[in-house]
């Protein structure tokens, strides 16, 4: 299986994990609007999410994808080697988790080497490091997961805004990993907490 399919059916693996700790669950319509701009050119694009309280400025190389819920917004960097990674910001209201900490705890702080993750039942975590790169926007990680025979490395920022905690997740191949992290600190340049 090529692994442009592999890091698709990640997210698509995850995507139930996170439908039930939202109350309105819905095809995300934002994402209509950044396609038809990006289809049409446009660079740059601002998108502010008021619902969840954050907004970030989508380059052109940042390919936008419909996703079938609305806390979750995102699409595919530049393929790389026969392969893409993918880029979500998933969104969750606060109530289903009380804290910034317990959220972080499901996310990641929670598991172990070898632990497999309470949002998804076919990966485990085999690393996760601290990083320092996203300290003005959140908690930031650098983590190992593996799917079957395949290795992905990810890097998860954990954000609070006033309406929402926030998960913003890069999963690369290995090989790809580097060149998309670079990637991802340009889109970080452009977020903002509203």
């Amino acid at each position: 299986m090529p692994m442009r399919y592999l890091i698709v059916l990640i997210l698509l693996i995850q995507l139930p994990h996170t439908g039930w700790a939202q109350k309105n669950a819905s095809r995300n319509t934002n994402s209509s609007t950044i396609i038809s701009k990006q289809q049409a050119g446009q660079d740059n694009i601002i998108f502010t999410d008021s619902t969840y309280g954050y907004g970030v400025v989508i380059p052109k190389w940042w390919t936008i994808k419909e996703t079938p819920s609305a806390n979750l917004f995102g699409g595919t960097l530049p393929e790389i080697g026969n392969s893409q990674s993918a880029l979500l910001i998933k969104s969750f209201e606060k109530d289903k988790f009380k804290t910034l900490n317990n959220f972080e705890k499901w996310v990641i702080t929670g598991y172990r080497s070898g632990d497999t993750p309470k949002w998804s039942n076919d990966q485990k975590v085999l690393y996760k490091k601290n990083l320092t790169e996203f300290a003005n926007i959140g908690k930031a990680y650098k983590v190992q997961l593996k799917t079957e025979d395949s290795f992905y490395n990810c890097c998860y920022i954990i954000v609070e805004t006033s309406k929402a905690f926030l998960w913003i997740d890069l999963t690369a191949t290995r090989d790809n990993y580097d060149a998309n992290f670079e990637k991802l600190e340009t889109i970080m340049l452009g977020f903002k907490i509203l």
